[in-house]
């Protein structure tokens, strides 16, 4: 049995009948558990340097119990076959890629949605394992709770701390880009930083469009995008939180996954949670729906005449302009600052 042609209808084991595959790539399929009368997620596991996945890193996921972890149900060899397969719930809701496309989430809930995916990482790496492919499209999302998952490339951690160097180029770390890199708990805290980086502004640190050997020069030196420019209403202390975990060095990012969250977590303190929209003929606009007395907002920015932009700020519903908050007049290329000093004022 080949694991790239596993038609519909196709039964495992006399208990598992696939019924279709999820997503454009990878051998994941939704399917039927006799036994368990219920859905599930079939993932086969691919094979590395022609020899099957290491049994024992199944195993291990099998045990792994936690909140924000979609948990494995089974992990089995495919009759007659060395193919090894796990089995997770199946969460039809959506992932985080999604939900961040195009333009981020609000500034709380990808903190929020961060807190959740650090927890599960902790887990990882508290049995002994690194996951390897933290990236959006590996939360997946149920009710407003962010659970880790795709666990085919989790891999046992050697003596040194090191697995095989693995992963998705969108939330790579610089030392894995590299042809003689490895995987670590630091590259993980990495992908993970990237990981809140998009939810906090709907685009990857690096341009996913462009080649991929321009990618990897690009990661490998630390020549991402900045934040700051991109998602000027992200503060500045949360923006400063996600830089230092994308750090070129190892040694200078979070020493955990932990310690990552609880930097978020202080970063944005009691601030107002923005939220990206978009308006048709604007060029930037985000808004703050009023919490803790405090009353709703709005910021955009337009065009106006001989290339320059005006941003205002303004209070939701009325369309009144924030008291001593005045309108600014700036260049296409001051606008990131303008916007940021004014969420400053804002906060």
């Amino acid at each position: 049995m080949s694991s790239s042609t596993l038609p519909t209808g196709t039964t495992v084991n006399d208990r598992y009948v696939l019924q279709r595959k999820l997503g454009s790539d990878g051998d994941v399929y939704e399917a039927h558990d006799r036994h368990l009368n219920q859905t599930v997620a079939f993932k086969l596991l691919h094979q590395e340097n022609s020899s099957p996945q290491s049994w024992d890193e199944a195993r291990r996921l099998e045990q792994l119990r936690n909140r924000f972890i979609i948990p494995v149900i089974n992990a089995d060899v495919v009759a007659n076959s060395d193919l090894r397969y796990i089995v997770t719930r199946l969460l039809p809701i959506g992932d985080l890629e999604s939900e961040a496309a195009p333009n981020g989430i609000s500034t709380a809930l990808a903190v929020r949605y961060g807190a959740h995916l650090a927890t599960a990482v902790v887990a990882v790496h508290a049995a002994g394992m690194v996951h390897r492919d933290i990236k959006p499209a590996n939360a997946l999302l149920d009710g407003d709770i962010a659970h880790l998952s795709d666990f085919e490339y989790c891999c046992i951690l050697d003596e040194n701390g090191e697995a095989p160097r693995d992963g998705s180029w969108c939330t790579l770390a610089p030392e894995v880009a590299m042809d003689d890199g490895v995987c670590t708990v630091a590259s993980d805290v990495y992908s993970l930083s990237a990981t809140v980086f998009y939810l906090l502004s709907g685009e990857y640190p690096v341009d996913p469009h462009l080649p991929r050997a321009e990618q990897k020069l690009l990661i490998a030196a630390g020549d991402v995008r900045s934040l700051a420019d991109i998602a000027p209403h992200v503060p500045r202390a949360v923006s400063s939180v996600i830089k230092r975990g994308m750090g070129v060095d190892p040694a200078a990012r979070h020493p955990s996954a932990e310690s990552f969250a609880n930097a978020l977590a202080t970063a944005i303190g009691r601030r107002r949670s923005w939220h990206r929209i978009t308006h048709l003929g604007h060029t930037f606009c985000a808004e703050s729906v009023g919490q803790n007395n405090r009353k709703s907002l709005g910021v955009c920015a337009s065009s106006v005449p001989n290339g320059k932009v005006k941003v205002h700020a303004f209070y939701l519903g009325s369309k009144r302009a924030v008291s001593g908050t005045p309108a600014r007049v700036v260049r296409a290329g001051e606008l990131a600052p303008a916007l940021r000093s004014m969420f400053v004022k804002l906060n």
